[in-house]
């Protein structure tokens, strides 16, 4: 108990912590700090005229109070409690320095020292003491591993690289979040360091690593039979630092408001990456040795093929036609075909990425099902890292394209649709709740608020429709196939709806949830967006594919699934077509 009562003290400690580095943020986007000239705290201001910059600067301040107590709190229990010794105690002292640094360096800023030097002295006084206090909860939240458990060999090497790749990736994590803080004081000072001082070629540096460790975690590392929650977790959750320094990256060409975004990622990357490292140093883990069989060299034809194939062209082929019809309905009026033509290229390389991701992070999923299990990855023609490598390439080049030949807001949604397909659902939903297909359908749906945002640059509450069908078509479309492949799920440990809550229930889910996509898909037609051309379509394919799913509930024999299924890819297709038809003809 009493061990577990420091654990929440130190997890307080922490997350005030990031408080103060968030708040801080904010006090430097806004310039409140001249507004409270004493310190440590300036009530004679409040005596005047109100003043919003003022409350900011002291909602800062005593966050800062709050933290620098749970700080020294911690630090003092860690000292007195007897299990632990060594490490965690100069660490939580050094969290203590640290949080003293930085409220020193706060103090002269108000003072008046340059803010070039005090407020840059500040972050990094507050990184580092967030970084003291993330590895002071890990050292005492996770045991180390007896000296006679520890790794030899093969097994010794890999856990090294790994434990690399993440103390590379905090050091680019840390690099990054300094100089996104210098930025926001002084621009001139971002620009004018050398490259690995750059925010943007440090975010992508911890990007590619923190990506390289994630992928080899799941391949290559295996919790012990007696293992730690911490063990547990690296695995399933390591994705999440490649997709925070995509978040922090993509925040950085936000407005004012992205910098507290990038910040945030970054700062949250930096602890992450350190409790990599602890986890990998301290927990007891195994790895997998085993080498790949020699295999004669496949013809260049057919290394092409499979790359092509980690793209799933066949579900990019629908998302590509919700994004190019989306762009002929607007209120923008025809795009040009030059602008179509990017969007499109822009459209298949933000989906084929986010595809190889995924093939690269569900490959032990992928081999357990007689659906995947051929695919590239799971079979052993293409490795987990190259697949890996392929999808973050081919991510990156969709952002530049739509970046610069559509709008930048195109790009901001492909990216995050890369983000909720690749790290959101697959590393997090599709394996821990039966709900990974309602909340995940939101990554099926972005590619019309792509095509939407490309020919107009802003978003409108037609756009936002055109993603509720979508959102709400995804769950009778994907449960019908699960359905039909629910052996596979089960065999493979994934937590679709029939796995989980039976073949009756999810029948039942199909027919309610097309009800209420039927419902939406007359939204245009209410808000005054479509006419009666499109009404009539609506329901008439609305109709019919609730005919299916009556047929599935009722019925729920093979032959009623599998005309669910397969008629759910012609509708989406035809109530998408049915919408230029109106917007063309009746304009």
């Amino acid at each position: 108990m009493a061990a577990r009562h420091l654990a929440r003290i130190l997890l307080i400690g922490l997350l005030l912590t990031l408080a103060t580095i968030i708040s801080g943020a904010l006090v430097t986007i806004s310039a409140s700090a001249t507004a409270c000239p004493s310190w440590p705290l300036c009530l004679d201001a409040l005596n005047g005229e109100a003043n919003p910059l003022v409350w900011i600067s002291l909602g800062h301040r005593f966050i800062v109070a709050l933290a620098l107590l749970a700080v020294i709190s911690s630090a003092w229990m860690v000292w007195r409690a007897p299990e632990t010794k060594g490490a965690p105690r100069w660490t939580a002292l050094g969290a203590v320095a640290l949080f003293l640094l930085q409220a020193l360096a706060g103090a002269l800023l108000v003072w008046g020292m340059p803010a070039m030097v005090a407020d840059v002295w500040h972050l990094t006084g507050a990184l580092l003491a967030f970084g003291a206090q993330t590895l002071t909860f890990l050292l005492v939240v996770v045991p180390a591993q007896p000296a006679t458990e520890r790794l030899a060999g093969r097994a010794a090497q890999t856990q090294r690289r790994l434990r690399g790749l993440a103390s590379w990736g905090a050091a680019a994590a840390g690099v990054a979040a300094l100089a996104i803080g210098a930025r926001s004081v002084a621009p001139e000072i971002e620009m004018a360091v050398a490259l690995p001082a750059n925010s943007v070629g440090a975010l992508g540096f911890a990007a590619a690593l923190t990506g390289w460790m994630a992928v080899e975690a799941r391949r290559r590392l295996q919790p012990a039979a007696q293992t730690s929650a911490a063990a547990l977790a690296l695995p399933r959750y390591s994705p999440l630092l490649p997709a925070l320094a995509l978040v922090a990256l993509a925040g950085l060409f936000l407005p004012a408001g992205g910098h507290l975004l990038s910040l945030t990622a970054a700062a949250l990357l930096w602890a992450g990456a350190l409790a990599a490292i602890v986890v990998l140093q301290r927990a007891p883990l195994t790895f997998t040795t085993t080498t790949d069989v020699a295999r004669p060299t496949p013809k260049w034809r057919e290394v092409v093929a499979d790359y092509i194939s980690l793209t799933k062209p066949k579900v990019i082929s629908l998302l590509l036609v919700t994004t190019l019809t989306t762009m002929f309905i607007t209120e923008a009026g025809l795009p040009s075909w030059w602008l179509v033509l990017w969007t499109m290229i822009g459209g298949y390389l933000a989906a084929g990425g986010a595809g190889a991701i995924n093939c690269a992070f569900d490959s032990d999923i992928d081999v357990n099902m007689g659906r995947t299990s051929r695919r590239p990855v799971p079979s052993g023609r293409i490795s987990a890292r190259a697949a890996f490598i392929f999808g973050a390439i081919l991510s990156v080049l969709s952002l530049i394209v739509l970046w610069v030949f559509a709008t930048p807001l195109a790009a901001f949604f492909a990216f995050l649709g890369i983000i909720y397909y690749a790290y959101f659902y697959t590393s997090v939903l599709k394996r821990s709740t039966w709900q990974n297909i309602i909340i995940g359908g939101g990554a099926g749906a972005i590619p019309p608020l792509v095509g939407w945002t490309a020919v107009t640059g802003s978003v409108s509450l037609m756009a936002v429709v055109l993603f509720a069908i979508i959102f709400y078509w995804t769950p009778p479309h994907f449960w019908a196939l699960a359905l039909v492949k629910q052996k596979d799920y089960a065999r493979a440990g994934v937590p679709m709806l029939p796995v989980v809550a039976g073949e009756a229930e999810t029948r039942w889910q199909i027919l309610v949830y097309s009800a209420i996509m039927l419902a939406v898909s007359l939204l245009p037609v209410a808000i005054g967006a479509m006419s009666w051309i499109y009404l009539a379509g609506a329901l008439l394919f609305g109709l019919r594919f609730m005919r299916d799913a009556w047929a599935v509930w009722k019925v729920g024999d093979q032959a009623a699934i599998w005309g669910l299924y397969k008629y759910s890819l012609l509708y989406l297709a035809l109530l998408f077509a049915v919408m230029v038809a109106d917007r063309l003809i009746l304009g």
